[in-house]
C-alpha cells in the first residue's frame, strides 16, 4: 500500500501515475487504486502477488513492515531517476507534463535547490550542494606534497601559503555525468515510513471526513483523468474495478520489485548512525532545552511533511531518554501546531507500533536529506557541525553543560 498525497492536486496525479508506470516495468500487473477521498490516492498491490520467500531461509512476511518500507522508498528513488529530469527551468515528468520549477517553488513554498538535486551517474550517488564560497586554508609544501591544514595564522618562516581547498564534488570528477533530479518527497507527502501492522486506510466507499467525498475504486490506467466530481456522495457509482483483487494475480510477479528494494536498501541504510555507536541507557529524560534547532522547529508546527516528522520525533525521543507517557502528551501538544493536524487515530496507531518495538533506533542521520533539509527544519548551530544525528547533538550538549557544572 502506497499512501500518496499533494497538496499540488496535478501533480498528486501524476506521480501517481509514474508509480504505476514503475510497478508495470517491474513486471506487476495485479495494481489496484482508489482516490483517497481527498487529496490523494492508494495505491495497492496483493500480497499474494510477492513471492513466498526473498531467500532461502527469509519469509516475506515475516519483513512486513521492513518490506513495505523498502519498497515505498526504492519505487520513490525509482521514479525520480527514470522518469524526471530537468531542462532549464522546466521539470519534466515522464517525458509528458512541464512545470516551471519557479512556479513549482511558489506553490510548494520550497526553494529550487529543495525541489532538485544532482546526481552522477558514474558514482550512483548524489552530490551535495556546497556553499557559495570555498574555504580558505593554510597549505605548507613540503617533499611529500602539500600538508593542508585549517589551524594557525600565516607563516613566512615556515614556508606557509594561503590556498583554497577545492573538495571533489564526486569520485569521478566528471560534470557530463551529473544530471539534475526532481525529488518527489520535497512537496509530495507519501507514507513511506510509518508502514506499519497498525496502519489504518479508508476502505473502498467510504466518505473522507474532511472533503465529504467517498474513496472510489478507479481504473489504473485513467489516473490522469480522475476527476473528484464522480466521488461527490450522489455521483457514486460501484465500480467493476476492486481494490486489491487477488483474483487475477499471478503468484511471484512481484520478485523483481522486492529483490531489487532490498538491494537499494542495503545501499541507502542511514538510520543508524555510522561506525554503529552504542549509547549508554539515559536513567532521565533531556529536557526540551537540549534539544537540537531541527526537532524544536518540527515542535513549533508544521504545514506539510508531518508523517515523516512524527517518526524522527518518536525516534529522537524514545532515545534521549522519554518515557512513552510523556512522548504522546508532547505529540498532542505538537500535532495541535500543525496546520492540518493528523487524525488522533493515526497518532495513537504509531504510538502503539512504537511501544510493540523491542529495539530503539536513532532518528534519521543530519545528512540524509529526505527529512530535515526537505521539511526546512535543518537551521543548524555550530554544535550541529559536530555531530551527525540529533541524538548526539543533545547528548553532547548535556555533556558539556554537566562538566561545565562541575568546574
Amino acid at each position: 500500500m502506497l499512501d500518496i498525497d499533494c497538496p499540488v492536486w496535478d501533480l498528486s496525479k501524476i506521480i501517481t501515475w509514474l508509480i504505476i508506470k514503475a510497478l508495470k516495468k517491474h513486471g506487476i500487473s495485479s495494481i489496484s487504486l482508489k482516490f483517497s477521498g481527498n487529496k490523494g490516492f492508494h495505491v495497492g498491490v496483493p500480497f499474494e502477488a510477492f513471492p513466498r520467500k526473498i531467500s532461502d531461509n527469509v519469509e516475506t512476511k515475516n519483513k512486513f513492515p521492513e518490506a513495505a518500507r523498502k519498497i515505498s522508498l526504492y519505487l520513490i528513488d525509482f521514479i525520480s531517476k527514470n522518469y524526471t529530469r530537468v531542462e532549464s527551468e522546466k521539470v519534466i515528468f515522464g517525458d509528458t507534463f512541464k512545470f516551471d520549477i519557479n512556479d513549482l517553488s511558489k506553490i510548494s513554498g520550497k526553494s529550487i535547490d529543495n525541489l532538485t538535486y544532482l546526481y552522477c551517474r558514474n558514482c550512483k550517488r548524489k552530490i551535495e550542494k556546497k556553499g557559495e564560497g570555498q574555504e580558505e586554508i593554510i597549505v605548507r609544501s613540503g617533499e611529500m606534497g602539500d600538508i593542508y591544514s585549517i589551524d594557525g595564522d600565516f607563516h613566512k618562516k615556515n614556508k606557509m601559503k594561503k590556498g583554497i581547498h577545492k573538495e571533489k564534488p564526486c569520485n569521478c570528477q566528471n560534470a557530463t555525468a551529473h544530471v539534475k533530479f526532481f525529488n518527489p518527497l520535497s512537496i509530495i507527502e507519501i507514507d513511506t515510513i510509518l508502514i506499519s501492522s497498525r496502519h489504518l486506510y479508508r476502505m473502498p466507499y467510504c466518505f473522507n471526513e474532511k472533503s465529504g467525498l467517498i474513496s472510489v475504486p478507479i481504473n489504473p490506467d485513467k489516473v490522469l483523468d480522475f476527476n473528484k466530481v464522480i466521488a461527490i456522495p450522489e455521483n457514486v457509482k460501484v465500480s467493476k474495478f476492486k481494490f486489491l483483487d487477488e483474483s487475477n494475480v499471478a503468484r511471484g510477479e512481484a520478485k523483481k520489485l522486492i529483490v531489487s528494494s532490498f538491494d537499494y536498501g542495503e545501499k541507502k541504510e542511514e538510520i543508524m548512525v555510522k561506525g554503529g555507536r552504542k549509547y549508554e541507557e539515559l536513567k532521565s529524560a533531556l529536557p526540551e532545552d537540549f534539544f537540537p534547532p531541527c526537532i524544536k522547529n518540527i515542535l513549533k508546527g508544521l504545514e506539510d511533511g508531518r508523517k515523516r516528522s512524527l517518526f524522527i520525533l518518536v525516534n529522537f525521543l524514545t532515545s534521549v531518554g522519554w518515557d512513552y507517557d510523556k512522548i504522546e502528551g508532547l505529540l498532542r501538544k505538537w500535532n495541535k501546531k500543525n496546520k492540518e493536524p493528523l487524525r488522533e487515530v493515526y497518532l495513537i496507531g504509531q504510538m502503539r507500533y512504537h511501544k510493540t518495538q523491542k529495539k530503539k533506533i536513532l532518528p534519521p542521520n543530519c545528512q540524509n536529506k529526505m527529512y530535515y533539509q526537505d521539511l526546512q527544519i535543518c537551521k543548524p548551530d555550530k554544535l550541529c557541525e559536530k555531530i551527525r544525528n540529533p541524538v548526539n547533538y543533545s547528548r553532547r550538549k548535556t555533556f558539556y553543560l554537566n562538566k561545565k557544572g562541575k568546574k
